[in-house]
């Protein structure tokens, strides 16, 4: 049974009445209109999610990265030289921190909500599916399970750990500190 059908079949039926011979169906015992509503978005089958979905997601990635590490945005977090010798701390190296930590959160997710709808929809179609339903299940979560797989090393690798940063675009007080001409720092996860 194809999942549209599976899940509409959970779903109570409204064009036919009541078994019980004591029972009448009538249009007063119809859902209410949010019910309707939750009913009739099931039936529709979705294979991406929509726009609002991802711009909601990584806005609550991004405020979630800044909120979390806002200590580091007012305190600045160390950067080193060359020779791995503490420098200082920059607010403007603590700023590009959290700024490849967003984006890599923002990436993170987007190959596991594309990947699997377009996989599972090939998939879908197999005879081995179509005459198997009950592997519909195990099979997507293999699915996810390797979109996950993939969508991690790939986000995290965007960035390097230590990334660089020229000591021109630090604060002054950091530049004169060191002779070298580019600082390393822990970006974070």
């Amino acid at each position: 049974m194809p999942v549209s059908t599976m899940q509409t079949a959970m779903l109570p039926s409204l064009h036919r009445p009541p078994s019980s011979s004591r029972a009448t169906w009538e249009p007063s015992s119809a859902p209410s209109p949010l019910l309707w509503a939750l009913m009739s978005w099931f039936r529709k089958p979705t294979n991406l999610p929509q726009p609002p979905a991802f711009s909601s997601r990584d806005f609550a990635n991004i405020c979630n990265v800044v909120l979390m590490r806002y200590g580091e945005l007012e305190e600045g977090i160390d950067v080193l030289d060359t020779d791995g010798n503490l420098v200082g701390s920059s607010k403007i190296a603590a700023r590009h921190a959290l700024l490849e930590t967003a984006l890599t959160r923002v990436v993170l997710p987007m190959p596991i909500l594309v990947l699997p709808p377009i996989v599972m929809s090939m998939l879908e179609k197999t005879a081995l599916l179509q005459a198997r339903p009950r592997l519909l299940l195990p099979v997507h979560s293999l699915v996810c399970l390797a979109a996950f797989g993939l969508a991690l090393p790939l986000a995290i690798s965007l960035f390097p750990q230590m990334s660089e940063i020229e000591t021109s675009q630090l604060e002054p007080e950091i530049a004169q500190a060191t002779s070298s001409r580019t600082v390393v720092y822990n970006k974070g996860l």
